[in-house]
């Protein structure tokens, strides 16, 4: 057997150790992908010339690249699943000031309407069984059914010790004017401990709770996501972004 011939080994080599260094930095491990194929490549044109010979700094090139595409694959996932959770967590918070710069605006406009929305809030707040209808303003409330969830094993996943909650629930508008509904305004309070809605894929809850305008005599069907733990008190509860306590309440169990 012939000695090697050692350079197409050597820069697959190279090329394969600066791959597997920028490989773990998002974004340029981009160019380690780059840096990785390149080292496939010539470490299999120097396995196919050394043939006859020894191949011990191919081998060794070729196992580099196969290594730095791998975890360049591995790491784009990984960063690529935290990201979507970041962007979701942003939307969640950009809806949240959204809800509450449209209701300061509306109150602005009519304090007289907004004052005897709040009395009639008041006068109707208390407790509801699932399949019951809470009425505020005109506006009705009904939570038809109650599930629950682990997730789909995917990005969808509750926290650690919790499960979704998955309230099934009607709104119509049977008041003379739009009314605005938004899931911020809804909460579960999990013995004592209130959590508001949580964004989920539209593949795995296809009729997630939106938020949106319901004309006079109108309604709305959709289904509200949160997590609670798997056991204790559950019940979930309205409260409007301009109020600090709930309007109503349904225990779900």
């Amino acid at each position: 057997m012939g000695s090697e011939k050692k350079i197409l080994g050597i820069l697959a080599i190279v090329f394969g150790s600066l791959g597997l260094l920028l490989s773990w930095i998002p974004i340029i491990n981009n160019i380690a992908a780059i840096f990785g194929v390149l080292s496939l490549i010539l470490g299999v044109i120097a396995i196919l010339i050394n043939r006859k010979n020894k191949k011990m700094l191919s081998i060794i090139g070729t196992s580099i690249s196969v290594a730095t595409i791998v975890i360049v694959l591995i790491t784009q996932s990984m960063y690529g699943a935290v990201a979507d959770k970041a962007t979701k967590s942003f939307n969640k918070d950009v809806q949240k000031v959204s809800s509450s710069s449209e209701k300061d605006s509306s109150l602005s406009s009519d304090d007289e309407f907004s004052s005897s929305s709040q009395t009639s809030k008041q006068d109707t707040k208390k407790d509801f069984n699932i399949g019951e209808t809470a009425s505020i303003a005109g506006v009705e409330y009904t939570v038809n059914k109650v599930s629950y969830s682990d997730g789909d094993g995917d990005l969808n996943t509750p926290d650690s010790g919790k499960q979704y909650v998955l309230v099934d629930l009607t709104l119509k508008n049977g008041s003379h004017s739009d009314y605005e509904y938004n899931p911020l305004d809804f909460q579960l309070s999990n013995n004592g401990n209130k959590t508001d809605y949580e964004e989920v894929d539209s593949d795995f809850v296809p009729n997630a709770f939106d938020m949106g305008t319901l004309s006079p005599d109108a309604s709305y069907h959709a289904v509200w996501v949160g997590q609670s733990s798997n056991n204790g008190s559950l019940s979930f509860t309205y409260k409007d972004s301009l109020s600090n306590t709930s309007d109503f309440e349904f225990k779900l169990r």
